[in-house]
């Protein structure tokens, strides 16, 4: 079961790319099936009629964010997606105040499960958030393999240069792409998070 974990803020555009990422997938050759573990607290939440088609499937933790005060609640509906679904893709989108290292970590000590981390980052919000959470901001891109910084369309254009720069000397190694809403993300993107995700 191959995994992926998304993280960002709340307002930055997971769901638009959770979205966008779980029909790339299920359109691949052999018709993989994906199961979404949403962890959305105030957000609109994916459901099945939202993604359609029979390859995919939604489960929900509300009970607290599953990096902390979830994380027993995150451990029992991974082992109940695997028990009864056993799907090839595994998207778990967090709440906008979950750390992805976090949850990574519990998957890989609870399972073996080496999920790869896409951060979904607000280019137009980042600087002045990163001035009032410093901290949490770095927490949400430092472990990432992959960062989207999505609505860059209402950013100048001599502004994305800095945003990107800060992110990436708040990253380890993470790949970053600028992406908007008025065309679909490029799926060279997807491909390259998709590899980094493999079973231990």
């Amino acid at each position: 079961m191959k995994t992926i974990i998304l993280g960002g803020f709340l307002g930055s555009g997971k769901t638009t790319v959770l979205l966008q990422l779980a029909k790339y997938i299920t359109g691949m050759e052999g018709d993989p099936q994906v199961v979404i573990l949403e962890n959305e607290i105030g957000e609109v939440g994916v459901d099945n009629q939202m993604l359609g088609g029979s390859a995919m499937a939604v489960e929900n933790v509300f009970n607290g964010c599953i990096c902390c005060s979830g994380a027993v609640d995150l451990l029992e509906a991974v082992r109940t997606i695997k028990e009864q679904y056993s799907p090839d893709w595994l998207l778990v989108e967090a709440t906008g105040v979950a750390l992805p290292s976090s949850i990574h970590d519990k998957l890989l000590e609870a399972f073996g499960i080496k999920a790869s981390i896409l951060t979904v980052a607000d280019a137009s919000r980042w600087l002045r958030i990163k001035r009032v959470s410093p901290d949490f901001s770095v927490s949400q891109v430092e472990d990432a393999d992959v960062v989207l910084l999505t609505k860059v369309d209402k950013l100048d254009a001599d502004k994305l240069g800095p945003v990107e720069e800060d992110i990436k000397n708040c990253s380890k190694s993470a790949a970053i792409y600028p992406v908007c809403a008025i065309k679909p993300i490029e799926t060279k993107y997807f491909d390259e998070l998709m590899a980094f995700a493999a079973e231990v």
